[in-house]
């Protein structure tokens, strides 16, 4: 008789045409060469075609404002004073406008071919531009630096394990879900130390160490896009959302790595809660049902109990964050301190410093406090363990950060370059205003946008794995058509990783499913790809459905979703 978990013949070929499916495409850096290639054949095409779009420019609606008795109000030059015109929901209202030149007469924008001989020039003399010009670059790469000596010493595997130890029985799910969706800042780190981790207390206290496997790849994978410290991973949605909300609005405020922060901070809270319900309700209960589990066994426990120079060097780390969090809030704080107010530094001729922007200066310092903030303790718990003796043991811990984002800077690469052939073709702008125009014609509310959005990364993870992967190839398309229907890039990368995250847990692509089936099979011997993703499905169905409502509730409430982050794209008067 068949195993109770062990998928049918038919779900066995479903899953088998997913793995081969996604395994037939190229690697995200050759997808990303391919795509550059695809724009240079499209744009020859289209100018050869003669294909135009005139742009049409987002406009407030504006009305006479009216006093309490219903006059019109005039300004100091005695001419009638104009408001945003609200919508229905007290949101400004926007209507397109075709964009015309100084004559009246409409403008077009037509593709520009790179196979020409200037087409061809730039596409070799801007390579390495099209590269270090990617604004996510820095943000990555400086963030990793210090993530990467805090993750190499140890830091992060020690505060995984002191906290899941520390644990009542009672809260032990919550804490594992809640510990993984906060994993992602440590890198590689949640995916290897916590789940077997959680298999091995499950274990000791008499419940399904496959239930505690679960609970903590659910909260690692599943919770991906949540969690309450910024990441490499933010900056780099924030840099590429940047440059494609530049698309339609050149003056768009830079997105800050914080631009999530609020709405990820309280998603691993929704994440924390939707992840016990599914394990404690759902998961275990059915695994009782096939393996009961007799008694417990405390050895792996005992294993993984932090030594007495661990518990040291944590209780030094602590103390070091705080110091460095304290000291950021005073700079920020107190008036006069370098971090305080708005402004930007001048330079000895009066001119603004080279990079800077306007706006508040603690916002365009986020990513060297990300850098500080696990730099200092990750060395802080490197000399009290032993594990930081001499400069070589720093170093190659910095190098650590750096050899795990050499995918990343391989797929950036590619990626600079698609980008920018985009740009300079003139392809991202008329796909940004015939998208958005069939968006505005459609008149589909905001929240249906998002639904749909969700459902369609949903279904690029069965494609494409990489959560920035796939960002670079979506947000030159959706971000600056959702902008034309007033959805702001922060709402939209919102809604991204959503989307992204959910299916983690189950698509064959997750090259770390293979880890985590090794797991399995310690305590379930036949189990195979079918069994691991049978056991995650609930976790992702729950999880999609109940992050998904989380964010239309937040849209609903009007709060901003991070630092600068509003919901609605508002073009300027």
């Amino acid at each position: 008789m068949a195993d109770a978990s062990s998928p049918s013949p038919k779900s066995k070929t479903i899953l088998d045409r997913i793995e081969r499916l996604g395994n037939s495409l190229p690697e995200p850096a050759i997808l990303f060469a391919i795509l550059a290639a695809l724009v240079v054949a499209v744009s020859a095409v289209g100018s050869a075609a003669g294909w135009k779009v005139q742009p049409l420019i987002p406009t407030l609606v504006l009305v006479p404002e009216l006093d309490p008795a219903g006059r019109p109000v005039e300004d100091a030059a005695g001419k009638p004073s104009m408001v945003p015109k609200l919508n229905e929901r007290g949101t400004p209202e926007v209507e397109l406008i075709g964009q015309t030149d100084k004559s009246g007469v409409p403008i077009e924008l037509r593709p520009k071919s790179l196979l020409t001989s200037d087409g061809f020039y730039w596409m070799l003399s801007s390579m390495v531009r099209n590269f270090t010009g990617l604004p996510a670059l820095g943000l990555v790469f400086v963030s990793m630096l210090g993530i990467g000596l805090a993750e190499k010493f140890g830091l992060f595997g020690a505060l995984m394990r002191w906290l899941a130890l520390i644990t009542p029985r009672r809260f032990l799910t919550p804490m594992i879900v809640l510990i993984g969706a906060n994993a992602s800042v440590a890198s590689d780190a949640g995916y290897i130390i916590l789940p077997p981790l959680a298999a091995a207390l499950y274990l000791a206290i008499g419940r399904s160490p496959i239930a505690g496997l679960a609970a903590a790849f659910a909260g690692v994978a599943g919770g991906f896009g949540a969690g309450v410290f910024p990441t490499a991973a933010d900056g780099f949605l924030a840099g590429v959302a940047t440059q494609a909300a530049h698309i339609i609005d050149p003056n768009y405020h830079a997105v800050d790595a914080t631009h999530n922060l609020y709405f990820k901070a309280l998603s691993s809270i929704v994440v924390m809660l939707a992840g016990w319900f599914v394990t404690d309700r759902i998961v275990e209960p059915r695994l009782q049902r096939q393996i009961p589990v007799v008694s417990g066994d405390t050895s792996a426990v005992t294993d993984l109990a932090l030594r007495p120079i661990e518990k040291r060097g944590l209780m030094w780390a602590g103390l070091v964050a705080v110091v460095v969090l304290g000291g950021f809030a005073s700079a920020i704080l107190i008036p006069g301190a370098p971090l305080n107010g708005t402004g930007q530094p001048a330079l000895a001729s009066g001119a603004p410093a080279p990079g800077e922007r306007a706006g508040d200066r603690w916002s365009q310092v986020i990513v060297p406090m990300i850098f500080l903030t696990f730099l200092l303790p990750g060395m802080a718990f490197g000399l009290v363990t032993g594990v930081l003796r001499k400069q070589a043991d720093f170093i190659e811990a910095i190098y650590h950060g750096i050899r795990t984002i050499v995918p990343v800077l391989a797929i950036a690469f590619f990626m600079g370059q698609f980008v920018n052939y985009f740009q300079y073709t003139g392809l991202d702008r008329m796909l940004a205003y015939a998208g958005g125009s069939l968006l505005v014609q459609a008149d589909l509310p905001v929240p249906i946008l998002i639904v749909l959005f969700v459902l369609l990364v949903v279904l690029g993870d069965f494609a494409m794995s990489g959560m920035l992967s796939k960002f670079g190839v979506l947000a030159p398309i959706f971000i600056p058509m959702f902008m034309m229907v007033g959805m702001s890039p922060e709402l939209t990368t919102a809604a991204y990783r959503i989307g992204d995250s959910v299916v983690n847990i189950i698509t064959p692509l997750n090259s770390y499913l293979l880890i985590i089936l090794v797991a399995l099979q310690k305590y379930k011997k036949d189990a195979g790809l079918g069994t691991l993703i049978s056991l995650m499905l609930p976790y992702s169905l729950v999880f999609g459905t109940v992050w998904t409502a989380f964010l239309l509730m937040w849209y609903y409430s009007g709060l901003p979703l991070g630092t600068d982050a509003p919901l609605h794209y508002v073009p300027a008067s």
